[in-house]
């Protein structure tokens, strides 16, 4: 894997996740690069102050090609601050001032790009006490109601981001996407202060439930796609929401605390975020329930399950055990050390790995 901070590997992976997310428009090469190489490896200062520059720049481009009336210039850079904005807040502690008003404008931009777009819709999934919010985007006109797939993000991503993380690979094989902040990601965290929770088989199933009700949708042929700590949550959803068709496991882990948070230490801080925690201890108490045991075993449907033998975020160990445990129509794709996507959620290998998961969601919504 390149590497731009070759002695700070966190950078290191976060730039190549929004590179990678370029292909999907999340970005340009150029821009990134011109970024990059003005800030000062392990800075968060010069991490933060670059990116929101970069940001401000393309949002005022798209502004001004706005009001020219040129409207898919516009909306291409509105879809790139959006995702700079996005990265400008990634290394800001969630107590800093400068993290929820830079997190704003990643999703004002967002927004502002969508509404050009005209097939991505604004949505809120009804869920207990508070709304989920997210986007609907939906394929080219067809004659009948198109499948559904419901993408799930990690600890650290946002509905926004998870757009240009292959979402549009779905829309373009005739299915609908629908991307939502559940408890403890994006805007239901950031905004609402709704905490991740281990039995995200209710936030799913309330999204199933939406996606019934709006009627434009084959509510028989719905599948589940997580990526990272989202491989969790769609793996512990379909082994009790019965309604689902498919899942598919993209680097996630089968146990959040061996798996990512002592796999990984630098995600301590926001996993203590994510479940409102005041200690390790109690971070760690939470984060005990987060766990495949005694579910996996539960999951009906087609599963195929994702990993790299270089992933440095979720244990690998993780997916094989979910893998054994699962006693369904199961298929375990494991790269190995070195080969393009290897690395955590397969960011150096997207245009491959992301169209054979679509193409395999696709054949087995319509089996």
């Amino acid at each position: 894997m390149f590497e731009f901070f070759p002695d700070n590997k966190s950078w290191s992976f976060t730039s190549l996740r929004l590179l990678a997310e370029s292909y999907y428009g999340g970005g340009e090469f150029n821009e990134c690069y011109r970024t990059l190489v003005r800030m000062k490896s392990g800075d968060p200062e010069s991490w933060h102050r670059e990116w929101l520059a970069t940001a401000q720049s393309v949002e005022e481009m798209a502004r001004r090609e706005e009001s020219s009336g040129h409207a898919q210039t516009a909306m291409k850079a509105y879809f790139r601050a959006a995702n700079y904005y996005r990265n400008a807040e990634f290394f800001l502690p969630h107590t800093d001032e400068r993290k929820l008003p830079t997190y704003k404008k990643s999703v004002e931009c967002f927004r502002a790009a969508a509404k050009l777009h005209g097939s991505i819709e604004v949505v809120e999934v009804p869920f207990e006490n508070t709304p989920m919010p997210g986007y609907f985007l939906r394929p080219a006109a067809q004659s009948e109601k198109p499948p559904v797939q419901i993408f799930m993000g990690g600890a650290d991503s946002t509905a926004e981001e998870l757009y240009f993380l292959a979402s549009q690979e779905a829309v373009s094989r005739g299915m609908a996407c629908i991307i939502v902040d559940g408890p403890g990601r994006g805007g239901m965290l950031r905004l609402k202060k709704v905490l991740a929770r281990p039995d995200y088989e209710k936030p799913i199933g309330a999204i199933v439930d939406y996606l019934t009700r709006r009627g434009d949708v084959d509510k028989d042929r719905i599948a589940l796609f997580g990526l990272s700590m989202g491989g969790y949550y769609v793996a512990r959803a379909a082994a009790y929401e019965k309604r689902v068709k498919a899942c598919v496991v993209h680097f996630g882990c089968y146990d959040v605390l061996s798996d990512i948070y002592e796999f990984y230490p630098p995600l301590r801080r926001q996993f203590q975020w994510l479940v409102g925690a005041q200690s390790e201890e109690e971070t760690r108490k939470s984060l005990s329930r987060f766990t495949l045991r005694g579910s996996v075993e539960r999951i009906e449907c087609p599963l195929l399950i994702l990993h790299g033998e270089d992933d440095l975020i979720t244990d690998p160990k993780g997916a094989k055990r979910i893998y054994d445990e699962a006693r369904c129509e199961k298929q375990f794709r494991f790269f190995k050390s070195g080969e393009p996507g290897s690395t955590h959620c397969g960011y150096d290998n997207h245009t491959e790995v992301f169209s054979c998961i679509h193409d395999w969601i696709r054949d087995k919504l319509a089996a």
